[in-house]
């Protein structure tokens, strides 16, 4: 391997010039991801500026290439971030659905021809979740290669607990929130652990619960009041450590992906999962009754959004996907 670097496939950024996705570079040029950068945007411009800036930051020798083709960008495989959107306009999820689905069509396509090398699809643009589950099928690719980010929404009920607490995110266990990435996302009460008892035993009352469940859901409306601007490092963080998740060195915060079940047939949320060398993986959860209350309020979500999908012709009817998925079949029950 050159030179020391994680992998010497090439690290495919779509919607490079966005400023997520510009952060990630940077930082998986710090981390030693990959010698070889793929960029992908709508302006050779902007493209050209930020190679410009990456060759003048002295990481070295980097093969770096700048593209507006997706066809061109994904040829080669490798490992991608996908971030392509909608530059103006509204900016809720329900808004920014058809208007960002045509991309994650195009995406999934280009990547249909050249499926067997790519590694992994990390997926940031919004509605994320409906937008992984658009660039996974029309890509056919295994849906444990394409996930999509939902693991923030974790840190922040941790963090919440942490500061009400005063206690560490590390004495916690199985504090997760799963669903959609929305205000129906769903923070899961019942199951959570501090120094190993509920919330119910720490004196977390129902207000507080409601308390803690709005912070949640509305941390990032906060940290855009806080700093002025919409958090994007935090976000580029955790991507890279999605895209460099190995057996050794797993990532085991609740991810987004793809998921089939008699409960939540055909769709694509977060759930307790594994990402490791070969992928994001379905990970066993038991749930109390009001907790899949919740739940299911969430993933009525995103079924609402993929039915939108439906209908604009930006997804096949589920029926298809089966022959579209090169899809080893994972049935993971809620209890």
């Amino acid at each position: 391997m050159k030179s020391g670097f994680f992998t010497e496939r090439p690290l495919v950024v779509i919607g490079a010039t966005g400023r997520l996705s510009s952060e990630l570079v940077f930082y998986s040029l710090l981390q030693r991801f990959s010698p070889r950068l793929v960029l992908c945007g709508g302006s050779m411009e902007r493209l050209q500026g930020l190679k410009d800036e990456i060759e003048e930051s002295g990481f070295g020798e980097i093969d770096i290439r700048i593209t507006l083709s997706m066809e061109e960008a994904v040829a080669e495989g490798g490992y991608l971030l996908y971030a392509k959107s909608v530059q103006s306009g509204a900016k809720t999820r329900e808004a920014m659905l058809l208007s960002n689905a045509p991309f994650a069509v195009e995406c999934g396509q280009a990547i249909a021809s050249v499926r067997s090398k790519v590694e992994r699809v990390v997926c940031v643009s919004n509605p994320s979740d409906l937008m992984g589950l658009t660039l996974l099928v029309h890509s056919g690719l295994e849906p444990e290669r394409v996930m999509s980010l939902s693991s923030l929404d974790t840190e922040r009920f941790r963090r919440s607990l942490s500061r009400r607490l005063g206690v560490s995110v590390t004495e916690m266990s199985q504090v997760f929130t799963l669903g959609s990435h929305d205000g129906a996302m769903a923070p899961m009460l019942d199951m959570a652990r501090v120094k190993g008892a509920s919330l119910g035993q720490l004196g977390i009352g129902p207000e507080e619960e409601t308390e803690i469940v709005r912070e949640v859901k509305y941390a990032g409306i906060s940290i855009y009041k806080l700093r002025g601007q919409t958090a994007y490092q935090s976000p580029a963080v955790h991507v890279l450590r999605m895209l460099m998740a190995t057996d050794d060195m797993p990532f085991v915060i609740p991810t987004a992906r793809y998921h089939h079940s008699q409960r939540y047939p055909y769709t694509f949320g977060s759930l307790p999962t594994c990402i490791d060398s070969s992928g994001c993986h379905h990970l066993s959860v038991e749930c109390t009754e009001r907790e899949l209350v919740a739940l299911n309020g969430a993933f009525a979500s995103i079924e609402n959004m993929k039915q939108q999908l439906i209908e604009a012709g930006y997804l096949p009817e589920p029926c298809e996907w089966q022959s579209r998925l090169q899809q080893r079949e994972e049935l993971v029950e809620l209890i």
